[in-house]
């Protein structure tokens, strides 16, 4: 140190005026440009905030918004979900966004309608809540319709700076919900005195170097006071020098001097001891020492007076430590190496790099995030071509064209991709929504360069100048196809009938008001119901059921008129909407549509099922003046065409039903026969009275229907049935039950069809009765039934004889039939002939 003082004092009076001259302009511009810039970092961290706001509300869609209602039901909502969903992987790619949420507007209060935080957590704020504290500025978004970034306001969670940024509807341009994202204040403030202490830091340092240099100089121009005057300067160099904001050291070729500063061991996490034994070279990073060295060699030839340049030392801990590094001559030799001294200025940029750092990585996060979106991003010109500035890598895939091929409209500009059918459409949505400054939501369809049509959503915003004047167009482009497909798939399927294909009741209903809402002259409407479904399910299965349902909508479909619409709504019924349609012209429909099914039924074979349609039909007219009103006519005309046809459609169908089941099983009508003539026997042997004997005659003949629906190869099996084969088999009671409760004539025999097959002993099926608890009608049957099927040839056995089987049935009195029964049954059996034996059984001929 002595040696720089002494060579300070050789120095001239007019040094000293420079030197005060220097330090007034220096205090002067730095102040101004320290001013300038916290004002610069100030506006653009604003912008910055702002903008990330804007671009992420551009996402939300304020149809979803439309559909909340600010209270706790809209969790369960979908649309809630999705725009949750979006706002907490928002704050996640955001790290230094606290909450991000959306608010509404409702009686001068705000309410939360959601935001970014997990249920769970202590500061989720659920659809509805009140945002108690509030201020003005809160509001004015929802007021004015600006974007803005609010002074720091405390609440419950801490004090924030928020950026608001209004959503609006997409049809009125109205404010209807605020997106707003909160930063800590003291994240804020610290960014932005980061950002300034980097400059100001090298400012003062530079100015407490000047000082210093000046008040040596003034404090010892006097040679004739030169002890005193000495160390009075040593002691404020050496302040000066220990107490600089930033590393200072003295350095003599590729080592540390004594002189280093606590700021720079600070900086190097080693002590001074450690760093002036130190070769700089050792500590320099790997990757930055040819830079560095480059540098110093040009420096120690004199070709430059000093230079700067940001590297990084390395820690005795092995971490990096990021410096911003100013290297300068000081004109002083050290008399041992003879080597030239100059001074090293560092300043920490750690923070400064981690900063970039994250900023890289945000930048390469947004580039990655554009080059997988399913479609592009762009800027363009707000014109009739929609001249395109910018565009991503995503454009290829999208259009089939290369960025570069429409950028500037090249080959062709992008209007001519979008189908023609869109493109005023298209431009009067743009024109409407920057008159209103708000977000364009919209989807239309595109012709790619293989000539292929693509549905697209755009999502985008203007860029206004200071004037308001519209200078760009900014936003993202989207392949929605495959969900527009999806969409569609949802909306038929939501739409029509699965079995059919028609419209369903819901549609119709849609329809129905639509017609109702256009006034026309007159309309009509048809309701048909397809008589014996019921039966025919419970007979044959539902498949053919359906398949008679789908016959029916085919023929009824090919009846329609152009205009006219035809929909499932019901099970068995069907409705025919009518526009401009008076009565004549309904009554001719409905006679055509009677005429195709006859014609159908005629072309039928033995073992097909006919269609019995009923039909009935209203029209609108003064008295009847809306659809409700013509389809109350129908449905009471439908009403009385079923009562009249009842009887024979469901004679028809039963009779099918019993055709189809003798065709099909070893049970013959013969035996029906004969088993209700030996019931018949057995009731006027018990006293039954006449309704009880008519019962029981109509029970006898069809008490096996239920095998109608079990399959071939279980009735007809040569041997013995499996015990799943059993399982089914053992169905039949209940199916026969179903189908006679299907039919109003039969429904007084159901219970004893059902109940055919129980036993005494409650070992029967399918209910497990016992005794008494069976049907006396059903316990009667049971007997006869069981002799007649011993004493009869079957494909794996041959009959019993009489007396054999008469054996076998008292062997079971009290176990499968009720005793009394078989004593009756037993004394009939022993009975001279008599007139009321049934049809073809000989006595004489079954004696064994």
């Amino acid at each position: 140190m002595l040696m720089v003082i002494q060579t300070l004092k050789k120095s001239k009076h007019v040094v000293k005026r420079i030197l005060f001259l220097c330090i007034v302009i220096h205090v002067v511009v730095d102040t101004a440009y320290l001013y300038y810039s916290w004002n610069n970092y100030r506006a653009q961290a604003k912008n910055d905030a702002i903008g990330l706001a804007q671009s992420a509300a551009a996402l939300i869609d304020p149809n979803q918004i439309l559909t909340l209602k600010g209270t706790p039901e809209d969790i369960e909502s979908s649309e809630y979900q999705m725009i949750k969903n979006g706002l907490m992987d928002f704050k996640t790619y955001n790290d230094k966004v606290s909450f991000a949420y959306i608010t509404m507007l409702k009686d001068g209060k705000i309410y939360f309608l959601v935001d970014s935080e997990s249920p769970l957590s202590e500061d989720y704020s659920p659809p509805g809540q009140e945002y108690s504290e509030a201020g003005e500025q809160d509001k004015l978004p929802f007021f004015n319709g600006e974007a803005l970034l609010t002074a720091p306001a405390a609440d419950r969670w801490g004090t924030w700076v928020s950026a608001l940024v209004p959503i609006r509807d997409a049809e009125t341009g109205k404010v209807i919900a605020v997106f707003g994202i909160d930063y800590p204040e003291e994240y804020w403030n610290a960014g932005l005195f980061r950002q300034v202490m980097q400059d100001a830091t090298v400012v003062v340092s530079i100015l407490l170097l000047l000082i210093g240099l000046y008040r040596i100089y003034r404090d010892n121009i006097n040679i004739g006071a030169i002890g005193a005057k000495l160390a009075e300067s040593e002691t404020l160099f050496k302040t000066v020098f220990e107490q600089a904001p930033v590393g200072v050291a003295i350095v003599t070729n590729y080592f540390f001097f004594s002189e280093v500063n606590s700021e720079f061991a600070r900086i190097l996490g080693r002590s001074k001891e450690d760093i002036t034994s130190l070769n700089w070279v050792d500590i320099t990073h790997p990757d930055d020492l040819e830079m560095d060295m480059e540098q110093y060699e040009r420096f120690k030839a004199g070709e430059i007076s000093g230079y700067s340049l940001e590297k990084r030392y390395i820690r005795p801990d092995g971490t990096d430590a990021w410096i911003y590094m100013v290297i300068a001559g000081i004109h002083i030799v050290d008399e041992t190496s003879g080597y030239k001294r100059h001074i090293a200025i560092i300043q920490d940029i750690n923070e400064r790099k981690i900063a970039e750092e994250n900023l890289r990585e945000s930048e390469r996060s947004k580039s990655m995030l554009l080059s997988n979106l399913p479609g592009m991003a762009y800027r363009c010109e707000y014109d009739s071509d929609w001249t395109m500035q910018f565009l991503s890598e995503g454009c290829h895939e999208l259009t089939g064209y290369e960025p570069e091929s429409l950028i500037d409209n090249n080959e062709l500009p992008f209007e001519d991709l979008i189908a023609p059918e869109y493109r005023d459409i298209l431009w009067n949505e743009w024109t409407r929504t920057l008159k209103l400054q708000a977000p364009f939501r919209h989807e239309y369809e595109i012709i790619t360069k293989e000539n292929e049509r693509k549905w697209v959503l755009e999502i985008g915003q203007g860029v206004f100048g200071s004037e308001g004047a519209v200078e760009a167009l900014e936003g993202i482009v989207i392949d929605i196809t495959e969900s527009k497909k999806r969409l569609d798939e949802i909306r038929y399927i939501s739409e029509h009938d699965y079995t059919t294909g028609l419209y369903n009741r819901k549609q119709y209903e849609t329809e129905k008001r639509h017609l109702d809402n256009d006034r026309c002259a007159s309309a009509s409407i048809i309701k048909a119901d397809i008589n014996g479904v019921r039966l025919i399910n419970d007979a044959f299965g539902h498949a053919e059921g359906d398949r008679l349902i789908v016959e029916t909508a085919r023929i009824m479909q090919s009846c329609c008129r152009e205009g006219d619409i035809l929909a499932r709504t019901g099970g068995d019924d069907f409705s025919m909407l009518l526009p401009n349609t008076g009565h004549d012209d309904a009554y001719e429909l409905v006679n055509a549509i009677l005429a195709a099914c006859e014609n159908y039924n005629l072309a039928l074979s033995d073992d097909e099922r006919p269609i019995n349609l009923s039909i009935g039909f209203g029209t609108t007219d003064t008295e009847k003046p809306t659809l409700d009103d013509a389809e109350k006519e129908a449905e009471e005309y439908l009403r009385t065409r079923k009562l009249f046809e009842r009887e024979s459609y469901h004679s028809a169908l039963l009779s099918s039903v019993m055709a189809t089941m003798y065709a099909r099983s070893q049970e013959t009508e013969e035996h029906a026969i004969r088993i209700a003539e030996l019931c018949k026997i057995a009731g006027k042997k018990m006293n039954l009275t006449q309704q009880d004997l008519d019962e029981l005659q109509l029970f006898s003949m069809l008490h096996d229907v239920g095998k109608v629906g079990i399959d071939d190869h279980i009735l007809n099996k040569p041997g013995r049935l499996t015990d799943e084969e059993w399982v089914v088999m053992k169905a039949h009671p209940e199916i026969g039950y179903r189908i006679a409760m299907s039919v109003p004539e039969l429904k007084n025999v159901a219970e004893y069809i059902l109940t055919h097959h129980e036993r005494w002993d409650g070992c029967g099926y399918p209910q497990g009765m016992r005794g008494e608890e069976i049907p006396l009608l059903s316990r009667i049957l049971a007997v006869a039934d069981s002799y007649d099927a011993m004493t009869e040839d079957r494909v794996y056995r041959k009959a019993l004889s009489r007396a054999a089987a008469i054996e076998e049935i008292e062997k079971n009195a009290g176990l499968q039939f009720d005793p009394a029964i078989v004593r009756i049954f037993i004394e009939i059996m022993q009975e001279p002939m008599q007139d009321t034996e049934p049809s073809g059984f000989n006595r004489a001929s079954s004696v064994a």
